[in-house]
């Protein structure tokens, strides 16, 4: 059996699938051509698994998404705009939910629809009905030689944007290896990504940071001079040492097991989850060339639209964390100012730690701060208000204004210090502050 029909056997049951089947009854009524085509192709081919489905009509693809959304009961979604027609059909929900993509050719020929493809694995096409495969740049060998190569020399000039999914595609698909001319094609077009709308380029590497091998991905952002030009608004720029991206991906390896180490000293689950993505993004601002401030680049790449403001102060609140807190007075006041964020940070300072050789002072204070959380639990993350800004004017004898609000600041923080835990110590702390010893009740922090 030829190459070609051995791999369009693992794509029959596709076929069978009851979004494709409305589509190709849709598509056959109205008298126009559809293929299967690109990444469901691809991960059906490795076995992986895909909820999104996308294919391709030669013509009427308003008529077809229409036609086959009505027979699904499915919610349609334009996506196209005036450019090019492009349909969104969403089925139901949950586990057995799929999204199908459907792009109208508009008499554009087959083959060049393929051939503006980024890549021969996601350059295949399957024909509905009868399961024909279309495959004229050789996806079907690269996906069994587990290679990304370039489907024209044309790839990333037409669409600099696959410069990261490049790196972010060699992290996903298992195995894989990067073609040579297609790493030096992509190199050619790195600094073009500044003219790739910012909400595209943040979606991408989102995509990136959510892989457990991301260190990969970035030592490859590191061979295309996308690290750390595009964090320093420079694409295409090298301006890093091989060395320093070096110790950067040996600091994301070690993230995934610094949580497992903080979950064992927890002696549990955690109380909050571990947002990997946010601690490895920490790592990549942590790592940036000298003259090059974490927090200004962060705040530029911010002001470029490549974060969320979301997670553009998370990332804020995470990266200082070299190292955990080991006096105590600084671990409640670590475990406040964090919140939620308390065992991210952790592990951020965990990687960090581990390529450092400073695993056992680590795991010292990240058990104590477990321990603390443990122990005490919202009481130090969000205290409970003990008095009120009446109560507290009352003992100031003081009218409703600034010092009311600083007072109620201090009494929090004293609070989270745990030298105030009743309203009888509240009551007697706001006192002292009244008798002019503000300074000494709060302490420095």
């Amino acid at each position: 059996m030829s190459p070609l029909r051995d791999a369009a056997r693992v794509f029959q049951v596709l076929l069978h699938h009851r979004a494709v089947r409305a589509l190709t009854d849709a598509a056959t009524a109205l008298g126009v051509e559809a293929h299967l085509v690109g990444g469901v192709l691809r991960d059906r081919f490795l076995g992986l698994p895909s909820r999104d489905l996308d294919a391709a009509v030669s013509e009427r693809g308003l008529e077809v998404a229409e036609h086959a959304a009505e027979r699904l009961g499915a919610r349609l979604v334009h996506l196209g705009g005036k450019d090019f027609g492009a349909y969104r059909l969403i089925g139901e929900p949950g586990p057995g939910g799929w999204v199908l993509d459907l792009w109208d050719r508009e008499g554009t020929s087959l083959a060049a629809d393929l051939a503006r493809r980024d890549f021969t694995v996601d350059a295949i096409a399957l024909a509905l009905p009868d399961g024909a495969l279309v495959d004229p740049h050789d996806g079907v060998g690269d996906l069994r030689r587990r290679v990304l190569r370039a489907t024209t020399a044309a790839s990333f000039t037409g669409d600099p944007l696959r410069v990261l999914r490049l790196a972010r595609l060699l992290v996903q698909l298992p195995g894989f290896t990067l073609e040579t001319e297609t790493l030096a094609l992509a190199r050619a077009s790195a600094a073009a990504l500044v003219e790739v709308a910012s909400e595209r380029v943040r979606d991408e590497l989102s995509l990136l940071f959510t892989q457990p091998e991301v260190d990969r991905g970035v030592a490859v952002l590191g061979t295309l001079d996308v690290y750390p030009g595009l964090w320093l608004g420079r694409p295409g720029e090298p301006a890093a040492e091989a060395r320093e991206i070096g110790h950067l991906c040996g600091e994301l390896a070690r993230l995934g097991p610094a949580a497992q180490r903080l979950r064992e000293l927890a002696g549990g689950p955690l109380p909050f989850p571990v947002r990997h993505p946010l601690a490895r993004l920490a790592l990549t601002f942590a790592h940036l060339p000298e003259g090059a401030p974490p927090g200004e680049a962060l705040a530029a790449v911010a002001e470029a639209g490549y974060l969320t403001r979301r997670d553009t102060g998370s990332v804020a609140r995470v990266l200082p964390w070299r190292r955990l807190p080991t006096n105590p007075l600084e671990r409640r006041r670590f475990l406040h100012r964090l919140g939620e964020l308390w065992p991210t940070a952790a592990c951020h300072a965990g990687a960090r730690a581990a390529a450092a050789d400073e695993v056992e002072a680590w795991e010292a204070a990240a058990e104590a701060l477990a321990q603390l959380h443990r122990r005490e639990g919202t009481a130090i993350l969000s205290p409970p208000q003990l008095l009120d800004g009446r109560e507290v004017g009352e003992v100031l004898g003081a009218p409703p204004g600034p010092e009311i609000g600083r007072a109620l600041a201090e009494l929090k923080w004293a609070q989270v210090e745990g030298r105030v835990r009743t309203r009888e110590e509240a009551r007697q702390f706001v006192e002292r502050m009244r008798r002019g010893g503000a300074r000494e009740a709060s302490g420095s922090r």
